[in-house]
């Protein structure tokens, strides 16, 4: 109660004895919004007065492994992409407001895709706000789930290796840079895949279909390498085929006494008719 009567004295004397800082701030918030997006276009890429290509940070968290198919040679993940860039047009000087957050469809978005997945992503957080910092920094993040491929040697079937490749499907690198990219992954949530590593790497690859130049595109890759106990995994497989196939035989055998319980109703129900 004491805690509840002193946060209430707080919240009115903050907004009886500040009104005038109150005013101020809701002043300056309309001046922070008046200068950073009075004159922007979201549909051009930030050139910061600058001919450099833009510079995107890029981290990748591989959050849980969901599954491998080791026979079709694919990994189900759940990955946090966060991507980070200067807009130079969205600067504004505040010493009250040192950041906003706005509806990710005002502002200019880079367009990193996933390149190597084999079936339509799956988005399952996709924040409808962005924040953006009073030096124009912005910070956006998403949550996805996705089906990437893998690749192994024949001698050693238990070892994967699961890129989980990204980058731009428009901007050539003179337009668009991956400047620094980080990867990471949840070990507590990945215990039964045993993930031995995860690195970045920047690669110049072709990209088929691409309206310039192919071999400009650059491309980020946190590459996951799985060992999968093989003899752990043949064990399994081994009980889940005992429990189906016991599961099977109750069943079968639930059919065959409710049979018999059939059949026994009907040579009573025959026998008290001949009566």
């Amino acid at each position: 109660m004491e805690l509840y009567l002193v946060l209430f004295l707080g919240l009115i004397s903050r907004f009886s004895g500040t009104a005038g800082q109150q005013k101020s701030y809701i002043a300056e918030s309309a001046n922070v919004f008046t200068t950073a997006f009075l004159k922007y276009n979201m549909h051009f890429r930030p050139y910061n007065e600058s001919s450099n290509p833009l510079l995107i940070n890029v981290r990748l968290d591989v959050v849980k492994i969901l599954d491998v198919n080791i026979e079709d040679s694919r990994m189900t993940s759940i990955v946090d992409i966060r991507k980070q860039w200067v807009d130079g047009r969205l600067y504004w000087y505040s010493d009250l407001i040192k950041y906003v957050t706005v509806n990710s469809s005002e502002v200019w978005t880079p367009d990193v895709y996933f390149l190597n997945m084999e079936s339509q992503p799956e988005t399952l957080i996709n924040p409808r706000f962005l924040t953006i910092e009073s030096t124009g920094r912005v910070d956006w993040f998403q949550r996805i789930k996705l089906l990437t491929p893998c690749s192994s040697e024949p001698d050693t079937p238990g070892n994967l290796t699961c890129p989980v490749t990204f980058g731009s499907m428009q901007f050539p690198s003179s337009e668009l840079d991956l400047n620094n990219i980080e990867c990471d992954y949840n070990s507590e949530n990945n215990k039964r895949f045993n993930v031995t590593s995860v690195y970045k790497e920047e690669v110049m690859e072709d990209l088929p279909g691409a309206p310039f130049d192919i071999r400009t595109i650059k491309r980020g890759s946190c590459v996951v390498n799985l060992f999968i106990d093989m003899e752990a995994r043949k064990k399994e497989q081994e009980a889940s085929y005992k429990y189906s196939a016991q599961r099977s035989s109750m069943n079968s055998s639930s059919v065959n006494v409710i049979a018999s319980v059939f059949l026994t109703v009907m040579l009573s129900l025959t026998s008290m008719l001949r009566i």
